[in-house]
């Protein structure tokens, strides 16, 4: 049975100062405006992760995921840092380029495309566009031929050669197919990208496809290719957690096994296409309890948010009960049985199902920590549901 923390522990939660949130958060509330829930944002944090980025994984230049947080003072910050942009579309195209980001510095990282948005991307000048199949050759082909080509792969998971995505990525044996094809079509393929896309770290994961690029590379250069750029994907973690490597140990044996298999010697530009590692662990929600009711010695908690807000991938896809805490500890209250729910009438609007809490009364604010992932970009005004605001904070304030 799961048990909520009634304090915030000192571990691996990201670069932040875990004092000077809470005392902001209490600042805020304590301004009575606007009892919503909010996020607190620190951009120390992602310039942080930036630096660390680089200093551990110095061959591997990252191009930031526009889907996981595209709020404008993220965008901004990791684009005056230098970073590159993967792109899933043309609004994330358009954002980037509105902020002087040059081309060379965007993937067109979706494998399958809107012709219109093919046909608008090249307009811009975007000029590395990604591919798995067949028909979406042909559909760049008719469009715009000159394009660099990168063909996505299925990635492999250790021991057993499962694929982990079957949405999109080339199997293995297709490859050299799918190469065949482009060639006949006089087509410009440069290199080979892959997705991991698990929680945690998949570090075994990311080892093995990196070698069996190096297979695909050398297959394409018996058709008359010259490859010289690899794409390492994402799922990289956001903050450290326990039982899963930490990213200094991952950035480490991917290190390695670049050096091995791709020597910098041969000159190959190798990016990667984190977004979690960048903004997970930069934003703070909070939230309160707007309801209660007690039954069968059951506590019942209603919240002002849910799954339809900035808890859907933490519940739909990682399956995981939030990491509330208690703003004001509440070391002398007993723990009841409780289940969490969130504030729409979907009766499967639920945040968590018989877990241990510290009786909490209306009006009790929490928080949860690292929040910054696939949060505010998915949220929907689901039964009127208004949006979360963001309190940006003070630079000077939280580099610990």
């Amino acid at each position: 049975m799961t048990t909520i923390q009634t304090h915030c522990t000192e571990n691996l939660r990201g670069n932040y100062n875990r004092k000077a949130i809470q005392q902001l958060i209490k600042d805020k509330i304590s301004e009575g405006a606007n009892r919503r829930p909010f996020y607190i944002a620190n951009l120390d944090d992602i310039v942080n992760k930036h630096k660390r980025w680089v200093e551990l994984m110095p061959r591997v230049k990252p191009f930031y995921a526009v889907k996981c947080n595209n709020t404008e003072p993220v965008v901004k910050t990791i684009a005056a840092l230098g970073a590159g942009f993967d792109c899933c579309n043309i609004s994330d195209i358009e954002q980037i380029l509105k902020l002087g980001v040059e081309t060379d510095r965007i993937i067109y990282g979706h494998p399958v495309k809107d012709p219109d948005d093919i046909k608008s991307a090249s307009e811009f000048g975007i000029n590395l566009m990604v591919f798995d199949n067949e028909h979406e050759l042909v559909k760049i082909k008719s469009i715009n031929p000159t394009t660099n080509l990168v063909l996505r792969i299925l990635p492999f998971e250790r021991g057993s050669g499962d694929v982990l995505d079957k949405k999109y990525g080339c199997l293995a044996d297709q490859c050299e197919d799918l190469l065949m094809k482009a060639k006949k079509m006089d087509l410009n393929v440069v290199g080979v990208s892959f997705q991991i896309g698990r929680s945690g770290f998949d570090v075994d994961s990311h080892l093995d496809t990196i070698i069996f690029c190096r297979r695909v590379f050398d297959l394409a250069k018996t058709i008359g290719f010259n490859f010289n750029f690899l794409d390492i994907g994402g799922g990289f973690p956001g903050y450290s957690t326990e039982g899963n490597p930490t990213f200094a140990e991952g950035a480490k044996k991917i290190n390695e096994t670049l050096d091995e298999y791709f020597p910098a010697e041969e000159n190959a530009k190798v990016i990667a296409e984190p977004g979690t590692y960048y903004v997970q662990s930069a934003f703070t929600y909070v939230l309160r309890v707007i309801g209660k009711r007690v039954s069968d010695h059951v506590y019942d908690y209603y919240l002002n948010d849910g799954v339809h807000g900035a808890f859907s991938k933490t519940i739909t896809y990682d399956k995981k009960v939030p990491d509330f805490r208690l703003l004001e500890d509440k070391p002398l209250v007993p723990f009841r049985k409780s289940n969490v729910w969130g504030s729409t009438l979907n009766p499967d609007d639920r945040l968590g199902q018989n877990i241990q809490m510290p009786e909490l009364d209306i009006g009790d604010w929490l928080y949860v920590p690292n929040m910054g992932a696939y949060t505010t970009v998915l949220a929907t005004s689901f039964c009127g549901t208004p949006s979360s605001n963001i309190i940006w904070m003070a630079s000077d304030s939280t580099t610990s």
